[in-house]
């Protein structure tokens, strides 16, 4: 397990806090991330902040935690200090408008796909997206279509999208109204968003971005989708920025029903919103444009110098891309593939031997999130960790081709699947069923499989072969 922080380096509890815990001391959750707040690990997973207390003005999050009264306004109604706020973030975002979540991207994806697609509307999905929108199609009845990129090898991840198979599909299905892309992607791969821009002007469709890992590029000079194109983008503030769980923005465009998209932002979230969440957008989005900066900078240039380095000095392949900008620069993607390890095996002897934790892993890779709060202390340490992992492996010859996943059969429509019903099978015995909730690794939280299509032998060997510890069981329809 990893090193505990000598006592004197430690979070210290006053006697007067120490007092207040006492008869709460059967807390278990609490007392397990206390735990981990106060270990010696290097935290290169969301959120942005990495336990960094970097505003000292909101060390004490209850005292600032109100609801709907004097002077707080009201998150729904649009007004008061937070839509003071909302505009602020707008004019960061360059957007024409921000609405402020408290749901996550999730609560973002469904409020935009109900104002922009609506109920039982089409939407043309690029197949990486979140199991979120899956959720929407479930709720809304949309048709969903898909439109898949080719593998990068040897990681086995998704590349480019091209438009033309966008545009193949425009022609196809007529009824689709929107157009949703993914980007970045988990693994940090940009997709082509003004091309998407334009494609979707000149046949009229409405172009949405999920955009939840990509609130830092205006930081690192990268614009945000909205000003590549977009019309909506979600961004979620808290995987990449300084910010606290579950905080996110949807920015729009000029020209979006903001009363229609206010109300189902309403619709798809709490009515109690959390103000310290609010609040912590608000000084996110502060930070980012003073120092914030400069830090994101710093973080971009260290994880180049990581992408070099596991590069020049171990047997692992960094993620790279030829056209730069392609690529999140604050987002590292190791490759284990042609050695004997798993990127699972990877993750797990890097936490457990060096008290390093990812974002993810997966068969192939190890994805690390680097951000304004990454110290010079954890950068060495996730180096000198890969490095000594690397000198123990062995290279394996031969690396058999990432297959991809096959495309599936629509059968039934999402929402009829989704509340048909259903029974739990095993895979070996899911064949020619028809699926009911998206099977789902997470993270990334991408479905392989959706609500209505059809389960073939091929589908069930990949599962096996990949995913098998994570997915013991299928939930089919029945009868």
């Amino acid at each position: 397990m990893f090193r505990r922080r000598p006592a004197h380096q430690r979070t210290q509890l006053s006697h007067r806090q120490i007092n207040r815990l006492l008869p709460f001391t059967n807390a278990p959750l609490f007392h397990a991330l206390q735990l981990l707040a106060t270990g010696d690990s290097a935290r290169f997973h969301m959120p942005g902040h990495k336990g960094e207390p970097l505003f000292n003005t909101f060390s004490e999050v209850f005292s600032i935690d109100f609801t709907e009264t004097y002077g707080t306004g009201n998150l729904y109604l649009g007004d008061g200090p937070i839509r003071d706020a909302e505009v602020a973030a707008a004019r960061y975002f360059d957007a024409a408008d921000c609405f402020f979540l408290t749901g996550g991207s999730t609560q973002g994806i469904l409020a935009m796909l109900a104002t922009a697609v609506g109920r039982g509307g089409a939407v043309l999905l690029d197949r990486e997206c979140h199991k979120s929108v899956c959720h929407a199609c479930a709720l809304l009845d949309i048709t969903p279509y898909f439109m898949t990129a080719p593998l990068i090898e040897p990681f086995g991840i998704s590349g480019g999208l091209p438009p033309a198979e966008a545009e193949r599909q425009l022609i196809d299905h007529p009824e689709i109204r929107a157009v949703f892309l993914t980007s970045p992607t988990y693994y940090g791969i940009r997709r082509a968003i003004p091309a998407f821009a334009d494609l979707c002007r000149a046949y009229g469709k409405v172009l949405l971005v999920d955009s939840a890992h990509g609130a830092h590029f205006p930081a690192v000079g990268l614009p945000t989708p909205i000003a590549e194109g977009a019309d909506y983008a979600v961004l979620s503030t808290h995987k990449t920025l300084p910010c606290l769980g579950q905080g996110a923005v949807l920015l729009t465009d000029k020209g979006v029903d903001k009363g229609a998209l206010r109300e189902n932002t309403a619709l798809f979230g709490t009515s109690s919103p959390s103000y310290p969440i609010m609040a912590s957008i608000d000084l996110a989005r502060a930070y980012v444009e003073g120092p914030g900066r400069t830090a994101y900078h710093r973080a971009a240039e260290a994880c180049g110098e990581l992408r070099e380095y596991v590069a020049r000095r171990t047997c692992f392949l960094p993620l790279v891309v030829a056209d730069y900008p392609a690529l999140d620069p604050c987002r590292l993607t190791v490759c284990t593939a042609g050695t004997d390890v798993t990127g699972h095996q990877l993750a797990d002897m890097l936490w457990s031997e060096c008290g390093v934790a990812c974002e993810m892993a997966d068969a192939r890779n190890v994805v690390f999130i680097l951000t304004c709060a990454d110290s010079g202390v954890a950068l060495y340490r996730l180096r000198r960790g890969l490095r000594r992992i690397a000198r123990r492996r062995s290279e394996e010859i031969g690396l058999p081709s990432c297959v991809p996943f096959p495309p599936a059969e629509q059968v039934m429509r999402v929402r009829d699947a989704w509340f048909a019903k259903t029974g739990r099978v095993h895979p070996a015995d899911a064949e020619g069923m028809v699926c009911a909730r998206p099977v789902t690794p997470y993270p990334p939280g991408v479905p392989l499989l959706w609500p209505g299509e059809k389960i073939t032998r091929a589908h069930i060997e990949l599962i096996r072969e990949r995913w098998y510890n994570e997915i013991g069981e299928i939930t089919v329809v029945i009868g």
